[in-house]
């Protein structure tokens, strides 16, 4: 048996906790050559459309903007939910829910027929 050349250090306990964040990768970002990564996602209507589709149609590209504003909208509107005691501004953030809801409803319509009439 050959010994190693330095004698192993041994593990030194310490009374630190580390936490770690540890990251999974479920999906891998698509590559640009993939055709699927030139489509353009509505997240009011949960399709993806080909971003020269968007380009092609002036009611498409409408509705990809409208969708963008809609999204950072309710992503606005979620940062900033009252806590459940406050009552009165739970229902002022409600109400404001209900109007992105008939938002996405408006740019979904908007976003079928742009794309029925292609």
């Amino acid at each position: 048996m050959i010994p190693f050349p330095e004698p192993a250090t041994t593990p030194v306990a310490s009374t630190r906790q580390y936490h770690f964040r540890l990251r999974f990768r479920l999906r891998r970002r698509r590559k640009a050559s993939d055709p699927r990564s030139w489509n353009l996602t509505l997240a009011s209507t949960g399709t993806g459309v080909p971003a020269r589709m968007a380009l092609e149609c002036p009611a498409l590209l409408t509705a990809a903007v409208e969708d963008l504003e809609w999204r950072l909208a309710l992503e606005e509107l979620r940062a900033r939910r009252p806590h459940r005691w406050q009552k009165s501004a739970l229902d002022a953030w409600t109400a404001e829910r209900e109007q992105l809801e008939q938002e996405r409803r408006r740019i979904a319509e908007i976003a079928a027929h742009a794309v029925s009439a292609l």
